[in-house]
């Protein structure tokens, strides 16, 4: 499996997470477990029992009247894991926020390629903790693969004519065209379309925002590079350069506001839980960057 270099590194902050994934977050449960929670034992197994429902799609837990899963503890802990262990979790609870995604390389072979969602706060004080270039690794092999541009010629997957090298469009045209493009995505709460809005109002005050500085400039390398990974098997069916301006115009929103809020890892965050968590959105961002329109 191909790995991003900060992977191992991840770790749930637990109780210290400010945007717990146990709250707002619609929690289905494999089959595997749904069984299991239906023929275990003792209170917890009668109160999972009690918090859980089969609907079209399966089994769920069924959120509070706050949106919280049941078992989250005003200390920010799982009450399932406290009393019982890491085992007794769904295969969402256990894996979130790891993803995984296969594509297939020049030889006819596919490639397992895994991370973590950038909704995690954990994950976006990773991605952004270093200036450096985000380099890759095959676990299973021990095989460093080198960096972004080294790992797509290593799956002789085709580079962006352009290079991957991110370019900020900071014009007001261009921030009104990829604003009037994030207005057309499913909104994930009333904050999400009161903060466009807001950044609307304000572009229309204003001719430029200003260009990342020098260090900056590395750290929005990297998200731009992590969103492009991310992406590499929803967007095999279309020429990378279609990947590559949907990696940099979604880079352009994140920093347009990072540039309003003063806080760039929260600004990665919200725009993942927004568009990378949602597979309607980003193929609606795909179709718009395939079409010139951003």
């Amino acid at each position: 499996m191909i790995l991003p270099d900060f992977y191992d590194r991840f770790q749930c902050k637990a109780g210290a997470c400010q945007h717990t994934c146990c709250r707002g977050w619609e929690i289905d449960i494999d089959d595997v477990t749904a069984d299991v929670y239906q023929h275990l034992d003792g209170p917890l197994g009668e109160a999972i029992r009690q918090h859980i429902a089969e609907g079209p799609e399966g089994w769920h837990f069924c959120l509070t009247a706050d949106g919280n899963c049941p078992f989250l503890r005003p200390d920010g802990l799982c009450r399932l894991i406290r009393e019982s262990g890491d085992d007794i979790l769904c295969d969402i609870c256990a894996l979130h926020p790891r993803f995984f995604q296969v594509v297939t390389d020049g030889n006819g072979q596919d490639r397992e390629l895994g991370g973590v969602g950038l909704c995690c706060e954990a994950t976006a004080g990773l991605l952004l903790s270093s200036p450096s270039p985000i380099t890759f690794y095959d676990k299973e092999r021990g095989q460093s693969l080198g960096t972004l541009a080294q790992l797509l010629d290593a799956l002789d997957y085709p580079a962006p004519s352009a290079g991957l090298v991110y370019q900020p469009d900071t014009t007001k045209k261009g921030h009104e065209r990829l604003l009037a493009v994030l207005s057309r995505t499913e909104p994930i709460d009333d904050a999400w379309t009161a903060g466009l809005k807001a950044l609307q109002a304000r572009i229309a005050s204003t001719e430029k925002v200003a260009a990342p500085d020098p260090e900056q400039a590395k750290r929005y390398q990297r998200v731009y590079d992590y969103l492009f990974y991310r992406q590499l098997e929803s967007f095999a069916d279309v020429p990378s350069d279609v990947l590559a301006t949907y990696a940099a115009r979604n880079t352009d929103f994140i920093g347009l506001a990072a540039a309003v809020t003063g806080n760039l890892p929260e600004a990665v965050r919200r725009w993942s839980e927004q568009i990378e968590y949602d597979t309607d959105n980003v193929a609606l961002l795909k179709e718009a960057a395939a079409a010139g329109e951003f």
